[in-house]
């Protein structure tokens, strides 16, 4: 079980806003200490999750500017941006053509050959 400062410590490393030896004066513990809380399993497990939910919460604001980006006047930040969405949706660019028909090619020699 977590104790009051280890609780306190996940909240402030959540927040992200805090480095850590800042997060250790505010309350009031060594950087050694709060290391070797981070080598506690529980410990790890818990600030993963609270870092899940603060992506989480975010993530439809930063849906809502990656759209907004669709609109961008910079073409290559708008294909970037398209890129990003369909990737995430699952629409993978294919490694592989499959082009059929019958189109002619035409290979033209222009390089000349000075020995001849």
């Amino acid at each position: 079980m977590l104790h009051k400062k280890q609780k306190k410590c996940l909240e402030l490393m959540a927040l992200g806003e805090f480095t850590q030896r800042e997060i250790a004066e505010q309350i009031k513990v060594t950087e050694q200490t709060i290391c070797n809380w981070k080598k506690n399993a529980e410990f790890t497990n818990e600030l993963d999750r609270l870092i899940r939910i603060s992506i989480q919460s975010l993530a439809a604001k930063a849906f809502k500017t990656q759209t907004s980006l669709l609109n961008a006047k910079n073409e290559m930040v708008r294909f970037l941006a398209a890129k990003d969405i369909l990737d995430r949706a699952g629409f993978k660019a294919t490694e592989k053509l499959n082009i059929e028909g019958s189109i002619p090619v035409v290979i033209i020699d222009d390089m000349g050959d000075e020995d001849d």
